[in-house]
């Protein structure tokens, strides 16, 4: 909080017409301020085991306002294939009725420690969805697996 406003704890909590203390309607606005220029999550998606490409998909919230966005990922192999593999990140959103992506660097190492983090602000459209995708190639008997971890926040 900018203006650190002290805990109330030895102020009346109602006045006598029974109407909050202006101490106490001080500290729950300050709160409310506060609270209203902290980066707040709308959304998570947690997929496991995946072998396969996964074809542009919504990231499941609420109807979206029109705002700023951060979408961030965290895709770690968890199965190394055979030969080789790649998986890579996209973000999709529109924008001024336009459509937009991030595409992200594959990730190519092919064992367990190989992973790749990143993160995209976006402005958003009113009722449109922030979507991923992720492309997939795996060579070997063994398949490839993977998990990705994905986060939306509305920025304040």
């Amino acid at each position: 909080m900018a203006d650190v406003v002290p805990v109330p704890i030895r102020s009346k909590v109602v006045e006598a017409a029974g109407v909050l203390t202006r101490d106490l309607v001080r500290f729950f606005e300050a709160i409310r301020q506060w609270l209203g220029n902290t980066t707040r999550q709308v959304a998570s998606v947690a997929l496991t085991a995946q072998a396969a490409a996964i074809v542009t998909t919504s990231i499941p919230t609420n109807e979206l306002e029109t705002g700023l966005y951060r979408a961030t990922y965290s895709l770690r192999i968890t199965q190394a294939a055979t030969s080789s593999s790649s998986a890579a990140v996209t973000f999709g959103w529109t924008t001024n009725s336009v459509l937009c992506s991030q595409a992200f660097a594959a990730v190519t190492g092919n064992t367990t420690a190989s992973q790749s983090s990143g993160a995209v602000t976006v402005l958003v459209d009113t009722a449109t969805p922030v979507s991923y995708a992720v492309a997939y190639a795996s060579a070997g008997a063994t398949s490839m697996t993977y998990a990705l971890d994905i986060r939306l926040e509305v920025l304040p």
